[in-house]
């Protein structure tokens, strides 16, 4: 009787007390069998029951999908930006961005910056894109146009409207954040279920998560969307909802089919659009002109996107200025590293080991490394090398695999040098 007492408990009780009325009143059977058929009948009914994403039906004059537009003008300022300034950039800051020389050739005007909602983070075959938004330019606006699928079995009519927009618009380019990893693969499944090819593939995409964790690396804690938007455009996410809410608000919509349910995701999505627009184009401003930085940390993110896309010249000039004036020594040290990899790269040798000087008493393991590796291969001189080798040992941190090497490398200096001395004595 007590397992058919808990068994009861996880039970509704308005269920429990309308089917036991009707088997109470039955003759012939114990309390006992009773409550085993009631146990019975009710556990059938949980598991005929439909599964979370049910939806109420759609009324006669409701359409599978819906689209909602936002617009915002141009010449607001956002943090250091106004939107208006892409309608001068030049497409090759936007190449140094992603790293991708296809961007030359696109028109900034004609970008399309994409993001989804999701019914789950994780991606997958199970997961749909439910909320599809896109922003663009238009005469003074920037508009974003947010599709929500309101009937999940109407989602190859849902993506034939996306289709439809794409091509009525002919973007050169499309610009997302975590879009590599996330949104594309996702879009590029649901498209395949249905036969078809995502329109936005055939475009030079931009990711922007990459330059901007590269950008923010050494100045904020979170790179974030969200929290880049609000910190550096004024964005406020006060009353935004948090992601991991997404999905259960829409299953929640298409039950109850009401509407304010999903309102602020929408808002969400169109938020992140308008923050994504505006932080590209402040990477664009900092590359254009680094003294429109407001940290350190960022002059540093900015040299390092030049160096990534292979413009070493104005690298090398951002590092040297934090080299002499950076107060940040995290900084200060960083900018010294990344030049000695260039003066290394380009064969300079003298100006890389005085670099790598520079670094060596504050305990710097790569510095001493390739200090090592310069007195014994280049310069032969293996009392340097073996010095440098010492104070490698010396650092903190050292990895096991880092420790075996500078071991490694100190048993075979001591083996040469000993060579020599004993060369001399004879």
């Amino acid at each position: 009787m007590s397992k058919m007492k808990n068994k009861l408990k996880d039970l509704k009780k308005d269920e429990i007390k309308q089917e036991w009325e009707k088997i109470e009143n039955r003759q012939g059977l114990s309390t006992k069998e009773k409550l085993e058929k009631l146990v019975k009948l009710s556990m059938n009914r949980v598991s005929k029951k439909e599964p979370v994403i049910t939806k109420a039906p759609l009324a006669k004059d409701e359409s599978v999908f819906i689209v909602k537009e936002f617009q915002y003008p141009i010449d607001t300022l956002y943090g250091k930006v106004k939107l208006e300034d892409w309608l001068t950039i030049t497409a090759s800051n936007l190449s140094i961005l992603t790293g991708d020389d296809n961007f030359e050739r696109v028109d900034p005007k004609k970008l399309v910056f994409f993001d989804t909602e999701t019914t789950g983070l994780s991606g997958g075959t199970g997961t749909i894109p439910f909320l599809i938004g896109f922003g663009y330019f238009s005469e003074e606006r920037f508009k974003v146009k947010v599709f929500i699928l309101n009937d999940l079995y109407g989602e190859e009519a849902f993506l034939d409207e996306i289709d439809s927009f794409l091509r009525e618009h002919d973007f050169s380019g499309t610009v997302t954040f975590n879009g590599k990893s996330f949104d594309f693969p996702l879009m590029e499944t649901r498209y395949i279920l249905y036969r078809k090819r995502f329109p936005l593939l055939r475009l030079a995409h931009l990711d922007f998560l990459y330059p901007a964790r590269t950008l923010w690396k050494h100045t904020y804690e979170s790179r974030r969307l969200s929290y880049l938007g609000e910190i550096l455009l004024g964005l406020s996410r006060e009353e935004d909802i948090e992601s991991s809410q997404i999905p259960a608000l829409y299953f929640s919509y298409l039950r109850n089919r009401s509407f304010s349910m999903i309102e602020k995701v929408i808002e969400h999505n169109a938020l992140d659009i308008l923050g994504l627009a505006a932080l590209v184009l402040l990477g664009v401003k900092y590359l254009e002109d680094s003294s429109d930085t407001s940290d350190e940390g960022e002059i540093l993110g900015t040299a390092m996107l030049f160096e990534k896309s292979g413009d070493l010249k104005k690298a090398k000039n951002l590092y040297f200025d934090l080299k002499e004036c950076a107060i940040r020594e995290d900084v200060k040290a960083q900018a010294i590293k990344r030049s000695s990899f260039i003066m290394k790269k380009q064969k300079l040798f003298n100006e890389a080991v005085a670099l790598w000087e520079m670094l060596s008493p504050g305990g710097d393991k790569n510095a001493a490394r390739e200090l090592s590796m310069h007195f014994e291969h280049r310069e032969k001189n293996y009392t340097k090398a073996l010095e440098a080798v010492q104070k490698g040992l010396e650092s903190v941190n050292l990895t096991t695999l880092q420790k075996k090497d500078f071991e490694k490398r100190l048993l075979r200096l001591n083996k040469k040098v000993k060579a020599i001395q004993k060369e001399e004595e004879a």
